[in-house]
């Protein structure tokens, strides 16, 4: 397999031209947030594939690709692979068309097409018919985009045909479409950004978010700690690190502590949360070791879902995919997150890769609350029975004790060891103070908590193994 990474129009017609004139393969151009793939074989290009599974009907293959391809003359920058032997479902051209020409007509394209854009403004806009002409039904109520590539004749000479329409005042702009609003917005818009916790009534915020059905991300900042809260559809279904500390937070935020509110829109925050897995397929390893293109298309190809991290100076940025589509390019960097347009081409510092697994954690967060909430019963009224405690934690996978509180060795897998715990600590406490005495005791503990467990809707997870 040959990589790289192209920074000009010269470098794609050097790359067609030279290393790969001989060779018959599939060459990979990740321009953006799209993978455009080209069947070469010795010279000439024979065939096409698109990311985003676009239909390609007998007439317009040559307009698509040359239509996809221009966005590289626009901005000529872009990762690329080459891999040996033709790729499924690549869609194959009537005609095959040289390297030089294919060239040659993305010049001529990206020229008639930037011109016919100034007018337009976007490929999306919808044309109507002021007066009647030959075809005209052709063109009523189609976006731009659904006339160049669905049009009989070559790109070019649909664009200058339309300019000349609408120069004429055959035709003009009706509205302006964008597919993408049929779908859920992709966006990332903060709420808040840099305020101080002290200054916000978090459990007001926490009920406002329940009842308004909020998605995003709630990060929580202080000197020495940082908590990243995960709301989908105003639940709260993830909160790292996993540490039901965050209770006591809520009642009372530390000092020199601030909030940022992002809203996340799209359906990414389940794709979002994997920066936090512990299981990743690659993790930290040096950009001296490996080609960005080769897992860029990787993921495509493969069909993966997931996140790549890439690293580099001052910032990181998550590549995140959902079944080989790319959602969207996220830079976490020193104003925060925000959506890129391209891949940063910064020096790459180190790489993570993370293929989706489910990364929800509350149920664990609130399990860890309940033994802590029983555990401290207990050694207030038969601290004796510690050692006890701490040995069966000691020979625990899931569990340990760390400076007064049980928390998670590491993430735990459905519910393993976790229940089986609760239910020793729960036989202690039913033998030491009997039924009534622990209820009483439990809803004294819980009582300054009534509020954030009533908001977050904890009884579901609350369901106590029977004694």
């Amino acid at each position: 397999m040959i990589s790289g990474y192209l920074s000009s129009k010269q470098d794609l017609v050097d790359l067609l031209n030279g290393c790969l004139f001989n060779r018959v393969g599939t060459l990979d151009l990740f321009l953006g947030v799209k993978v455009v793939s080209l069947y070469t074989d010795k010279g000439l290009i024979r065939g096409f594939k698109l990311s985003d599974s676009e239909e390609v009907n007998s007439q317009n293959k040559r307009s698509i690709l040359l239509y996809h391809l221009s966005e590289f003359m626009e901005n000529p920058k872009a990762f690329f692979t080459f891999r040996e032997g033709q790729r499924e479902k690549i869609f194959e051209l009537e005609e095959s068309v040289s390297v030089e020409e294919l060239v040659l007509q993305l010049q001529l394209v990206h020229s008639e097409l930037k011109s016919l854009m100034e007018r337009v403004i976007t490929p999306m806009a919808v044309v109507k018919v002021i007066k009647n002409f030959e075809e005209a039904e052709f063109y009523n109520s189609k976006s731009i985009y659904q006339i160049l590539v669905s049009s009989n004749n070559s790109l070019v000479e649909e664009i200058r045909k339309l300019k000349s329409l609408f120069s004429s005042g055959y035709l003009d702009i009706n509205q302006f479409y964008n597919p993408e609003l049929l779908k859920e917005e992709i966006k990332i818009e903060y709420l808040m950004k840099g305020v101080e916790a002290e200054r916000v009534n978090l459990i007001t915020l926490l009920d406002s978010f329940h009842f308004s059905k909020f998605s995003g991300i709630i990060q929580i900042i202080g000197g020495d700690f940082e908590f990243d809260l995960y709301y989908k559809k105003g639940r709260l279904s993830a909160v790292y690190p996993y540490n039901s500390e965050i209770f006591d937070f809520f009642l009372t935020a530390k000092n020199n502590s601030v909030l940022n509110v992002i809203d996340i829109g799209g359906g990414i925050i389940d794709l979002l949360m994997l920066k936090h897995s512990e299981e990743k397929a690659v993790s930290g390893l040096s950009g001296s070791f490996l080609e960005v293109g080769k897992m860029l298309i990787g993921m495509s190809t493969e069909g993966r879902s997931g996140m790549i991290t890439i690293y580099s100076e001052g910032s990181k940025t998550y590549i995140i995919y959902r079944e080989g589509l790319l959602l969207g390019i996220i830079e976490d960097g020193m104003e925060g997150l925000k959506f890129v347009k391209s891949l940063p081409v910064e020096k790459v510092a180190w790489v993570d890769i993370a293929l989706y697994q489910p990364m929800e954690n509350i149920r664990d967060v609130i399990h860890q609350f309940l033994l802590n909430a029983i555990y401290s019963i207990l050694l207030k009224h038969a601290g004796h029975l510690n050692h006890i405690i701490l040995s069966q934690l000691a020979s625990s996978d899931v569990l340990k004790y760390n400076e007064g509180v049980i928390v998670y060795r590491r993430k735990p897998k459905g519910e393993e060891g976790v229940f089986g715990f609760l239910q020793f600590l729960l036989d202690l406490s039913y033998s030491v103070l009997g039924n009534e005495k622990l209820e009483r005791e439990l809803e004294i503990s819980l009582q300054p908590y009534r509020d954030i467990l009533k908001i977050l809707n904890v009884e579901e997870y609350l369901m106590l193994p029977e004694v």
